[in-house]
């Protein structure tokens, strides 16, 4: 039988950008469930979790924070930030604002997160390029600046999502990995169900709160 008490791998990422980018139907694409292009935007922040296979075979458990862009919800969203070690940074194609906007979310990253790990996502890729406001080299040269990677992402057609998941995941491993104490991401440990936060950005041990006696 298997150890019940043995730490499990946890990666955290959390995604930011304007509101109806399609930060919401990205992450419902990815983890498989049903394509909606008419959902609600997401009020305060919208937490997912999934099985996730890195390169060296290693299985993790892979939390993502969906998080609000409209400005009257974003003191509740940046409280996802504060133990994410990921950030994916999105933005619309077919609506200039939205990418020029990606500055105030790195902003925001940077001012809520110790040196995060950036990437790069220009969504609805599946429209006619008639429609686009930013090519794919004006993203490139903005992402290669920042020392970000870009991928062309439609949540409808899945485009882009798999490789764009895989590269932060993956990376955000590796950095976590290469840190001095050598610990990866969020550790659980199963037998008192305390959640550690290790790596990029300091120690912290958070206790669930416990249910209260029905009187």
């Amino acid at each position: 039988m298997a150890d019940e008490n043995i730490n499990r791998t946890v990666i955290k990422i959390a995604l930011l950008g304007d509101s109806r980018v399609g930060k919401s139907t990205i992450v419902n694409k990815f983890i498989n469930l049903d394509f909606k292009d008419d959902l609600l935007s997401t009020i305060g922040s919208d937490r997912f979790e999934t099985k996730f296979t890195l390169k060296n075979g290693e299985k993790i458990k892979l939390i993502i924070w969906d998080t609000a862009g409209q400005e009257r919800f974003r003191s509740i969203a940046l409280k996802a930030l504060k133990a994410v070690q990921g950030v994916i940074l999105v933005f619309d194609l077919s609506n200039r604002d939205t990418f020029e906007n990606v500055n105030k979310w790195i902003e925001t990253a940077n001012e809520n997160l110790k040196t995060p790990n950036l990437v790069l996502f220009g969504n609805k890729a599946d429209l006619d390029k008639t429609m686009w406001k930013v090519t794919k080299e004006e993203a490139e040269d903005f992402a290669q600046k920042l020392n970000m990677k870009y991928f062309e992402t439609s949540a409808k057609t899945r485009q882009g999502l798999e490789d764009g998941f895989s590269s932060i995941t993956n990376d955000t491993y590796n950095r976590i990995k290469d840190t001095k104490d050598g610990e990866g991401g969020v550790q659980i440990k199963k037998d008192d169900d305390d959640e550690y936060v290790v790596g990029c950005f300091g120690k912290k041990k958070k206790k669930k709160k416990k249910k209260k006696n029905a009187s």
